[in-house]
């Protein structure tokens, strides 16, 4: 028993990065995925005129936490106004349930949301975003170790997703979404590792395969 002991600290003393990555990839699967699920039930809700499911599911939201994905920079000049779409936060859906119209100050709202976010104690990051028809937008962030990514599309939507990761050491990794090229999804979800010592560059580029201008939300944890 001693013996066995005896080796399980030597190997914790050895690779202390591999135990405290496995608590994290656990915790942050488990946030992220509670993020996306809600994220998907205010779509499918939206969808299906069910006010209820949306209410809950924004609460749903709320109850996460979620932070203001700052570092996701649009590498396009001129970004596009959310006003007339969706955006996935409980403070929209609140203005919806009371009879009111908040798509016509969706820019405001979001503008709101990523403000009050930026204090969130939540692990994952979400942001509305908007691709105009016939378009791709590009984003890019920098992540280590364990990633996960996710994208939803409101009601109507379908994008088609490109991700690419490159670093200093030679990274150059693509996670497309190849078999939705032509008609395009309603959400996409990826993991993946990175390398833990070094920044990652991660371009998402998300191509609009609908008939019309669609918001999206991005979740990464």
């Amino acid at each position: 028993m001693k013996a066995v002991i005896r080796h399980i600290v030597f190997i914790l003393l050895t690779f202390p990065c591999a135990a405290v990555t496995a608590q994290e990839t656990k915790t942050d699967s488990t946030s992220f995925d509670s993020v996306f699920q809600a994220c998907l039930s205010m779509q499918e809700s939206l969808e299906n005129n069910d006010t209820t499911a949306l209410v809950e599911a924004s609460n749903r939201l709320k109850k996460a936490e979620t932070k203001s994905f700052e570092s996701l920079l649009c590498k396009d000049d001129t970004i596009s106004s959310l006003n007339g779409h969706f955006v996935f936060d409980k403070s929209f859906v609140d203005i919806l349930e009371a009879g009111k119209d908040p798509y016509s100050i969706a820019d405001k709202i979001n503008s709101s949301i990523m403000e009050r976010n930026q204090r969130s104690n939540g692990s994952i990051k979400t942001r509305t975003c908007l691709v105009k028809v016939g378009k791709s937008n590009k984003y890019t962030f920098v992540a280590r170790g364990y990633q996960e990514l996710g994208v939803i599309t409101e009601p109507g939507g379908r994008v088609y997703v490109r991700v690419h990761v490159t670093n200093r050491s030679g990274l150059d990794v693509r996670y497309n979404d190849d078999k939705n090229a032509v008609k395009g999804v309603r959400r996409y979800r990826k993991a993946f590792n990175l390398p833990i010592n070094q920044g990652n560059t991660i371009e998402l580029e998300v191509i609009n395969k609908g008939n019309k201008d669609t918001s999206f939300v991005v979740i990464s944890n």
